[in-house]
């Protein structure tokens, strides 16, 4: 996927479900969506025609219905999504990233654990 992927809060929750479980019918994204979102399947069938066009979902004919995979892991989007983040809100400064993250809500002993073995990871892929 060549071009930059953005994705809404409700296409997230498509792309959960598909990452969860692929191949699925429309269908069975309405029955497992619908209890946590009140969506009908014409507000799926709208999001998924939009994951089509940005190209992180695709289909193949399944008989009677259209079997819907995702293009694009979870990884991959997530990485897109961050990068995007990175650059419009905080011009690509991590540590102005990371920074706010500590300032606005602190840092639990588990997250400074957790970004101390994240440093020594990128620190040994420098040397």
């Amino acid at each position: 996927m060549g071009r930059q992927l953005s994705l809404s809060a409700g296409e997230w929750q498509i792309m959960e479900c598909l990452w969860e479980k692929s191949p699925r019918t429309l269908m069975e994204m309405v029955r497992e969506l619908s209890p946590s979102t009140g969506w009908h399947k014409s507000t799926v069938v709208t999001m998924v025609g939009r994951l089509e066009a940005k190209g992180a979902v695709g289909y193949i004919e399944g008989g009677r219905a259209r079997l819907y995979s995702p293009s694009i892991s979870r990884d991959q989007a997530a990485l897109q999504e961050t990068e995007s983040l990175l650059h419009r809100v905080y011009r690509g400064s991590v540590g102005l990233m990371i920074n706010t993250l500590a300032d606005g809500r602190g840092l639990s002993a588990q997250d400074i654990a957790e970004l101390s073995a994240v440093l020594e990871k990128a620190r040994g892929r420098d040397e």
